[in-house]
């Protein structure tokens, strides 16, 4: 049985690194044409804002996609879950929800919760690299080692 729930586990694991390396890829190709749309096509001589944010989300957005095939990599490889890696990843995303942020369409409650959020993460990433808890294994032979 325990065999049987590895197998499936590991084919589920392959399973997300093919389907997020496609839509990397996919992605990556969007923000090309995008930019060569925008820069060589476009009637403006320069990017506008608008677009010089699409641009940038577009982008956020692939590198938090590297970011988590990097960690399903790993995790398939070691078994092991990479803590800083996964606070970084949602570092990022938050990162990138600020940037395309138009705070003149949102209330004050929301910019209060993003900060928080912001202050969480940083003191979560603080204390990973304090403490040197880079890891958190997963196997359970592993744990009573």
């Amino acid at each position: 049985m325990k065999r049987i729930s590895s197998i499936i586990k590991i084919s589920i694991i392959y399973s997300l690194i093919g389907l997020l390396t496609i839509l990397l890829v996919l992605a990556t190709i969007e923000l090309i044409i995008f930019i060569f749309r925008n820069l060589f096509v476009s009637n403006h001589s320069l990017i506008s804002f608008g677009q010089l944010m699409d641009f940038f989300g577009m982008f956020m957005l692939i590198l938090i996609g590297i970011e988590l095939l990097d960690t399903i990599k790993v995790y398939l490889k070691e078994n092991v879950m990479h803590v800083e890696v996964v606070v970084l990843v949602g570092i990022i995303a938050l990162a990138k929800k600020v940037v395309l942020l138009k705070i003149e369409d949102i209330d004050g409650i929301k910019v209060l919760g993003m900060g928080l959020l912001v202050i969480a993460l940083a003191t979560a990433y603080y204390l990973i690299k304090k403490a040197g808890l880079m890891v958190c294994h997963l196997d359970d032979n592993k744990r009573d080692s």
